[in-house]
C-alpha cells in the first residue's frame, strides 16, 4: 500500500469515527420490557438503595475508565455523573464529547429498572417501597462499580464496549452477589443510536445474568 493510500484510509477512519464527536450527546434507552411474568415465588423482594459508586478520573489512560470532557471529571456536576454513560473518541483516540442519559433518566434509575424487570422474569414479586413489601421481604441494595460504554477505534472498523458490574447485597447473605457483563459491537460508523443499541445490549445481559443468580435467593 502506498504512503498516499494508507494517509487515506487513516484520514477516513477518523472521519467515521468523529462525526459529531466533539459534542455532547443525550441518549434514551429503551424499555427494559413491558412482559407480565407469573409470581411463582412466596418471597417478595424489596430492591432499598441503589447507589452509583463509579470513579470517574481526568484524563484516564485507559477509555473504559469513566471520564467527561467539557468541564473535565472534576468540576462536572453530580447530576451529569449521574446521567453520564459513555466518552466519544476520534479517529485516533482522543477523548472527546459526552454521552449522557436524557433529562429523567440516570444510571441508578436504569440499573433499578432492569433488576426488577430480572426479579420479575425470575418469578419473585418486587417493589421499591417498604411500605409495600410486607413483613418479611428479601431486601437487596445495589451499588453500582461499573456502568460504561466506550469505543475503539480500528483500521477498518469501530469497535462499541459496554462494560456493567453491580454487587447486590442480600439480605441475610453474608457474601454480596456479583452481576458483571461486557457487551461489544463492531461498526463502521458511531452514531447515537448506536451507543443506545450496545448499552441495551449490555443491559439485555444483565437482566438475564441476574435472572439467573436469583437462584440465591430465599424461594
Amino acid at each position: 500500500m502506498s504512503r498516499n493510500h494508507l494517509l487515506v484510509c487513516l484520514l477516513a477512519s477518523a472521519v467515521l469515527v468523529t462525526g459529531c464527536a466533539t459534542s455532547r450527546s443525550e441518549v434514551k434507552l429503551g424499555d427494559s420490557g413491558t412482559a407480565t411474568y407469573a409470581v411463582t415465588k412466596s418471597k417478595v423482594v424489596l430492591i432499598g438503595s441503589v447507589t452509583d459508586e463509579r470513579v470517574f478520573e481526568q484524563d484516564p489512560n485507559e477509555p473504559g475508565t469513566p471520564s467527561l470532557g467539557g468541564e473535565g471529571a472534576t468540576l462536572a456536576s453530580a447530576d451529569t455523573k449521574a446521567r453520564a454513560i459513555g466518552r466519544k473518541r476520534g479517529g485516533f483516540g482522543k477523548a472527546l464529547g459526552d454521552v449522557l442519559l436524557e433529562n429523567g433518566q440516570t444510571v441508578a434509575g436504569v440499573v433499578r429498572e432492569n433488576l426488577t424487570n430480572a426479579l420479575k422474569q425470575a418469578g419473585y414479586r418486587t417493589t421499591s417501597n417498604a411500605a409495600e413489601a410486607g413483613p418479611d421481604p428479601v431486601i437487596i441494595d445495589v451499588r453500582i462499580k461499573q456502568f460504561w460504554a466506550w469505543l475503539q477505534p480500528g483500521f477498518w472498523a469501530i469497535t462499541l464496549h459496554t462494560d456493567i458490574a453491580t454487587n447486590l447485597e442480600i439480605s441475610g447473605k453474608a457474601t454480596p452477589a456479583t452481576v458483571e457483563v461486557h457487551a461489544q459491537d463492531s461498526r463502521q460508523v458511531v452514531t447515537d443510536s448506536a451507543w443506545i443499541e450496545i448499552v441495551d445490549q449490555a443491559l439485555k445481559d444483565y437482566r438475564q445474568q441476574a435472572a439467573a443468580k436469583s437462584a440465591v435467593l430465599p424461594q
